[in-house]
Order: C-alpha cells, then structure tokens, then sequence
C-alpha cells in the first residue's frame, strides 16, 4: 500500500520535468498567450525589413522582436 504514493510521485516528478519548455517563461505557451494578447489589443506588426532586422540580425533584440509580433 506504501508502493502507491510513491509511485504517483515518481510518475509526478517525470511528467513534469518536460513542462518549462511549455509553461515557462519564453515556452511555446506563453508565446502564444502573448501573441494573442498582442491581437486583440490591436497591436500592428512591424515591417518585413524591421522584423528581419530585430529577429534575425547579429543585434538581434527579443523584446523589440516580441514586440513586432
């Protein structure tokens, strides 16, 4: 009967493990959140040129990126 609350938590404990990359800050779901925020707030995107420059660029900027959409 012992074997049972440790098992959850080992099961618990390895499930997760996998959950910064997703719920974190930076992770695929917060992104999201983010972008949809961006939208229904009406925020505009910047210019290919722009968003090129402060995504990919060697001064490359993630809160100006963030901000592009």
């Amino acid at each position: 009967m012992q074997q049972l609350p440790i098992v959850l938590l080992v099961l618990s404990t390895l499930a997760l493990t996998g959950c910064p990359s997703e719920f974190g800050r930076g992770g695929r779901i917060d992104r999201a959140v983010h972008k949809d925020g961006q939208e229904q707030l009406g925020i505009k995107s910047c210019s290919d040129a722009y968003k090129k420059e402060v995504c990919e660029g060697p001064q490359r900027d993630d809160q100006k990126c963030l901000e592009c959409g």
